[in-house]
């Protein structure tokens, strides 16, 4: 609408300038080499515009000629723009296919079709030689990406991912933090970093880093926790090892106050207190971590904290480990460290009470096996083999493992070796899905009905 309007106030000043030199009287005359010309002043003004107009339009043409090879070269670069982009997505495609054949040819095209190109086309030059295995190439592109500040992170993240493949840590720790200070919020960024530093044992730089983890969305807060603890625990036995015992305590501590119910934690902090001679502390630690997860590694503990009995008072030390019950009566763990010490001073009768009890909290292949001990102790060796037959067939009993690979340790590690994951040994059963499968056909009532 306003461009209509527009155009008719043109037309309408045009018609108005016509009308207006026409209305004036006057004529127009030319004298040259002998020619006269006498026109009317309104159509020499229509011829000049003519001629204007002429001359214009031969302007344009001879600039269309001029223009043509710059047109060609426009278009042939354009082409080859074009044939460039499509040789760098089949080579990006083959390198993702592993068809280093093919993406070695794309790269060359591309490198061709690019020639002034220091971004996508070096990136495809790395990645095919990476696939050929020529590592050195693969460095050398990556490293020229590096010089161009808008890849230079492509060029880092390539150095990154060869450093790692080669085993080396310390270089990936360099250009992984060479790659945060590039990109701060990079949450992948991040974690790499983080898992560089706990794989190079930095773990004052790890503390620091996994709080930026938490900040920008890396790591969920209950597992950041859960690896700060392990982390914490983690510095105590290298600190234990090199004789720092006060500086190990201090730290197995805080990880104490901020998880109690983490169980290797509270292990070693006992452990330091009664080498210490400080029982009370350890009975504190053990008792404030067995209220929230009685755990068996904390028995042995237990025991060597208990007070001396006395020559003909053989109850004291099972009334020491029934301290255990009373805090968690309703836990297997808590039975079964109970009967154990009835079994040791030959406190049939309360030893079986326990071993009862525990059998109608969870049935378990342990319990089996100490049944048939308690058998064998009173010489009842049929009942014995049938108790170790019953272990036998059993679900496995909880153990150390790697949530990532299955392995099974003796103890609780902060990294699991040898494939070095941190804080994924976890007390669990092994393959843990198909034995609670297991354990949910098993009858709660079958190990009760044996024992009478």
């Amino acid at each position: 609408m306003i461009r209509a309007l527009l155009f008719a106030v043109k037309v309408g000043l045009i018609a108005a300038a016509a009308v207006w030199v026409a209305q004036r009287p006057g004529t127009v005359e030319v004298d040259w080499l002998g020619y006269q010309v006498t026109a009317h002043v309104g159509l020499a003004l229509f011829a000049l515009l003519v001629g204007a107009l002429f001359l214009l339009f031969l302007h344009r043409i001879a600039l269309a000629i001029a223009g043509i090879p710059g047109s060609w070269k426009k278009r042939r670069e354009r082409k080859s723009h074009e044939k460039g982009y499509q040789a760098l997505t089949q080579g990006l495609t083959a390198v993702a296919a592993g068809d280093s054949k093919h993406a070695s040819e794309r790269a060359r095209k591309t490198r061709e079709l690019w020639p002034k190109d220091k971004g996508l086309s070096l990136l495809l030059e790395a990645q095919a030689a990476r696939l050929r295995g020529e590592e050195d190439i693969a460095r050398a592109a990556f490293d020229r990406l590096l010089k161009n500040k808008d890849t230079a992170f492509l060029g880092l993240r390539g150095l990154l991912v060869d450093a790692l493949e080669g085993g080396d840590t310390v270089r990936a720790l360099d250009l992984a933090r060479k790659a945060q200070q590039m990109h701060p919020r990079q949450p992948w960024v991040i974690r790499m970093v983080y898992d560089l530093e706990i794989q190079r044992k930095k773990w004052l730089e790890a503390e620091k880093t996994l709080k930026r983890a938490v900040k920008y969305g890396a790591i969920e807060e209950r597992q950041a926790q859960r690896d700060h603890v392990a982390m914490l625990a983690a510095q105590a036995e290298a600190l234990a090892e090199k004789g720092e015992k006060k500086q190990a305590a201090g730290l197995l501590r805080r990880a104490h106050r901020m998880e109690p119910d983490f169980v290797p934690a509270a292990e070693r902090l006992a452990a330091l207190y009664i080498e210490r001679g400080n029982k009370r502390a350890a009975k504190a630690a053990i008792e404030e971590t067995w209220k929230r997860n009685p755990h068996k590694d904390l028995v042995k503990l237990w025991g060597k904290i208990a007070p001396p009995s006395k020559p003909k008072d053989i109850s004291t030390r099972l009334g020491w480990f029934e301290r255990l019950v009373a805090l968690k009566p309703d836990n297997a763990e808590s039975q079964i460290a109970a009967a154990r010490a009835a079994m040791d001073d030959a406190l049939w009768g309360q030893a079986r009470e326990y071993l009862n009890m525990a059998a109608q909290i969870q049935p378990s292949a342990r319990l089996y096996r100490m049944y048939a001990e308690l058998e064998e102790m009173l010489y009842n060796t049929n009942e014995a083999k049938e108790w170790l037959e019953k272990a036998a067939d059993a679900p496995p009993d909880k153990v150390w493992t790697c949530r990532e690979t299955g392995q099974i340790y003796e103890r609780w590690m902060p990294v699991a070796k040898p494939h070095g994951s941190f804080n994924t040994i976890v007390w669990d059963y092994p393959k843990a899905r198909q034995v609670l499968a297991a354990q949910a056909l098993l009858p709660q009532n079958e190990i009760l009905i044996a024992a009478k």
